[in-house]
């Protein structure tokens, strides 16, 4: 069953301006919550996106701190241009998904940036605003 067109609505319009806020940023700010301590933790991160969905890369792979947070819960912010948008973010551990995340952070960053500021590339993460 739908969801009443007011929530459907809601949610749509959350994605057009998450898309406007991240039009002209090389950054955003993710905000996972502490697999520990419970707590909230922001980082600014580099992202691509693709259709409505936001991809990011861990800069120390699996064993980023935010990234070992959301694989244990998944329900993240991001927050651009002074507006936060609720997610939801998905790790992403085949291959050959990584390997176009890492295309596309190449052809936005350059290839050499990308390959020196993360040296682990073994999971990539896609987030959806809710």
């Amino acid at each position: 069953m739908r969801p009443p067109r007011v929530w459907w609505f809601a949610g749509a319009m959350a994605k057009a301006n998450l898309a406007q806020a991240l039009q002209d940023k090389t950054e955003v700010d993710i905000t996972v919550i502490g697999r520990r301590t419970g707590r909230e933790h922001s980082t600014p991160v580099w992202f691509v996106r693709e259709g409505g969905s936001v991809f990011l890369l861990p800069v120390g792979g699996r064993r980023s701190n935010w990234y070992r947070n959301l694989a244990k819960n998944p329900s993240v912010r991001l927050a651009a241009d002074g507006a936060t948008y609720p997610a939801t973010a998905t790790p992403i551990t085949e291959r050959a998904a990584i390997d176009n995340v890492l295309d596309d952070f190449r052809a936005r960053y350059g290839a050499s940036d990308v390959d020196s500021y993360y040296p682990g590339q073994d999971v990539a993460v896609e987030v959806k605003p809710r």
